[in-house]
């Protein structure tokens, strides 16, 4: 499956040199490329979902992973406001990732149990399936 199927919950707005996509920063463990130091030889894995489910949970992580580096860069820059804006821009792709996996396989946080029934004692665990 193409990695780049999630792409559809975040516009292209980041035109900043100094960031990388969420995807890339994700799998680098660094958003601002002007940080991040290659070890040696090492090459990040490219993370190639091969279901939907998967594909899911990848834009959940990696949109998770770029709003909190954004979080930890305005924590000291709270007036950036590209930055606001994009983080808003990752927020909202990130709840859109959420949400659409919620619907489709059930819920993954806590908050999302809102009826009387709870969700958490009908679905089969993690690990008895594999994703």
């Amino acid at each position: 499956m193409n990695n780049n199927n999630y792409n559809h919950f975040a516009p292209a707005i980041n035109n900043s040199p100094t960031l990388y996509s969420p995807y890339e920063g994700f799998i680098k463990g660094n958003l601002f490329n002007n940080l991040y130091s290659q070890y040696k030889d090492y090459k990040p894995i490219k993370l190639e979902p091969n279901n939907k489910q998967a594909e899911l949970l990848l834009a959940i992580d990696q949109f998770a992973f770029a709003r909190h580096e954004l979080v930890l860069y305005l924590d000291i820059n709270p007036n950036d406001k590209q930055m606001i804006d994009l983080f808003n821009t990752y927020s909202k792709a990130y709840n859109e990732a959420l949400g659409e996996y919620e619907r489709n396989y059930g819920p993954i946080t806590l908050n999302i149990n809102n009826n009387s029934n709870w969700e958490w004692a009908k679905l089969d665990w993690p690990w008895s399936k594999g994703v």
